[in-house]
């Protein structure tokens, strides 16, 4: 046993779902690790621990900070051995310590982007070459990364979010008893851990004997054809992009049924781990259901809803309340906005945006050196790198009623379309923030993939009143982890601020001076139509210091 004793895992109380995710990748390595989502303080990190001390002190338990520098994360060259010894020896990074462990990263949502390309680049290929002035060697790590983060500080990177084999939502429990028996437990652990431990030593030694016969019988588990194509069902209906999902479901099902010492993986194996697999890849995820459950159901119920029904008890969160009287009006079509000959490059500034990050500074081995053989001072000696930044696009959509006179939501949407589609190469990431209700809410958070920022725009509904003041909010709220000289901003809006406060222009005018007032690059679209005009939205404009474009300037 380790000389420090954590938590036992087998105590834990409340995290089942977490605590089975982990124990699946420990048993199948190749699953892809874990993405714990929820609030803080539910001893999401007290598990992984705990789970690595059961494995033995072989299975290392690594901790990644969001801050570490690329040193830290990669690997150096021993400065103290390299000057004395005359030799060059190559300390590992966290990547390689973690290698047949575990890599957690807390609030893996704020890793910088650098890191994220990395741990990327680590996860697909089960290394990567550590390359410093005059040293390029390779480093094995291949590691189960576990994440945790709360999507209210921020979205996770799409590519990333892909990475994680699961993904497992944990709550703060509701039931008293139950945090009366996680209190009870951690008080009378942190009071004498020695003592705690030892009521868990059977069942922890328990655990790790089935868990290493789960890992060897998991080749000889058989997986069905029927379970094969229910998988692949079950990723087609939920619109799940790429082949990664079917074969996650396919090899944690076998894990899942390996661990329960089955011959064969079940229906029922399939439907437990399925929303682990597909609830953070699927569009719009829909439970699983078991098909003996589906018939009965079908037979209670023979008359089924009609579809108006059906529409109408769907949960969309995009889908905005539209008055009927203008709904057929506001249909967008592509060929519509094409007819206008809306000139995108008219939005200028995306196309040859060139911003830096803040610098980031690694060891210059050889310069260190040799300013030790010239002064016989061990000074190190920095290169500074000043990488790239990704282009950061917010749209910030007014949908409230008012736009719906003149047709111009159906403006902007075709206006977002082709700011996409003329920068098809770019590295760009757009988000969304859209008012609705007299509020307003982040549709979609920053993302790459350009094919969801379309599906939204077409969503996209108008009703209510314009709360520009909590828009702004809600913008403050994307960028606090995003560089805010690689931002631009657009406002598309009549200017027509009615809610909010007494005095919503000035609150909203006041609101983005104190939150966002160091952005640089804020562009106010003035979507305002008919023959007699406010210009509250060139007032707008003035009165945040932004620049200001028409929609007649657009050639629409």
């Amino acid at each position: 046993m380790q000389n420090k004793i954590n938590f036992p895992f087998t105590s834990i109380v409340g995290q089942d779902d977490f605590k089975l995710c982990l124990i699946l990748n420990v048993i199948d390595p190749t699953i892809g690790g874990v993405l714990a989502t929820g609030d803080k303080g539910t001893g999401k990190t007290t598990a992984v621990r705990a789970l690595s001390q059961l494995m033995g002190a072989d299975f290392p338990f690594i901790n990644l900070p969001i801050g570490a520098t690329e040193d830290r994360v990669l690997g150096n060259v021993n400065l103290e051995v390299l000057l004395k010894e005359k030799k060059v020896l190559v300390e590992k990074g966290l990547l390689a310590k973690a290698h047949q462990g575990f890599l957690y990263i807390d609030e893996i949502n704020l890793l910088n982007e650098y890191l994220m390309d990395v741990l990327l680049d680590a996860s697909a290929s089960g290394g990567y070459h550590l390359e410093r002035e005059g040293v390029s060697e390779w480093l094995d790590s291949r590691f189960c990364l576990v994440g945790t983060m709360n999507p209210e500080e921020g979205a996770l990177r799409p590519q990333l979010l892909d990475r994680f084999g699961l993904n497992v939502l944990i709550t703060t429990p509701k039931d008293i008893q139950t945090r009366k028996q996680i209190a009870d437990r951690r008080f009378t652990f942190d009071t004498d851990a020695l003592e705690f431990y030892s009521k868990y030593k059977e069942e922890e030694r328990s655990l790790q004997e089935n868990i290493s016969k789960a890992k060897a019988k998991l080749v000889v588990v058989k997986i069905p054809e029927a379970i094969k194509e229910m998988c692949a069902q079950l990723t087609l209906q939920n619109k799940v992009e790429g082949m990664r999902a079917d074969i996650l479901l396919l090899k944690t099902a076998r894990a899942y049924a390996s661990y329960f010492n089955k011959e064969e993986v079940t229906e029922e194996d399939v439907l437990k781990i399925a929303p682990f697999v597909l609830q953070h890849r699927a569009e719009e995820y829909t439970p699983p259901s078991n098909s003996n459950e589906e018939e009965n159901q079908h037979n209670e119920s023979p008359n089924d809803s009609s579809p108006e029904e059906k529409e109408n008890q769907q949960n969309d969160e995009y889908k905005f309340q539209l008055p009927e009287t203008v709904k057929n009006e506001l249909k967008f079509t592509s060929s519509a906005v094409k007819k206008k000959g809306i000139e995108i490059t008219k939005l200028k500034g995306i196309q040859n945006t060139n911003i830096l990050q803040p610098e980031d500074k690694s060891l210059a081995v050889f310069k260190t050196v040799k300013e030790y053989l010239t002064t016989g001072n061990i000074t190190p000696i920095y290169k500074y790198k000043h990488p790239k930044s990704m282009l950061h696009i917010v749209f910030l959509i007014d949908t409230s009623a008012s736009m719906a006179i003149g047709k111009q939501i159906a403006y902007i949407k075709g206006l977002i379309l082709k700011t996409i589609e003329a920068n098809p190469l770019k590295k760009i990431k757009y988000a969304v923030v859209a008012l609705a209700n007299n509020s307003s809410k982040i549709v979609q958070p920053f993302t790459t993939n350009t094919n969801l920022i379309s599906e939204i725009s077409s969503k996209l509904k108008t009703h209510g009143k314009t709360n520009l003041k909590d828009a702004f909010l809600k913008v403050y709220e994307l960028l606090r982890t995003v560089n805010k000289k690689a931002v631009q901003l657009f406002v598309m809006t009549d200017g027509k601020i009615n809610y909010g406060s007494e005095y919503p222009f000035e609150t909203a005018i006041q609101t983005y001076k104190i939150y966002l007032s160091n952005l640089k690059n804020t562009t106010v679209i003035d979507t305002e139509s008919g023959f007699v005009k406010l210009g509250r939205a060139k007032k707008l404009a003035n009165q945040l210091h932004a620049k200001y474009m028409s929609l007649s300037l657009l050639n629409l």
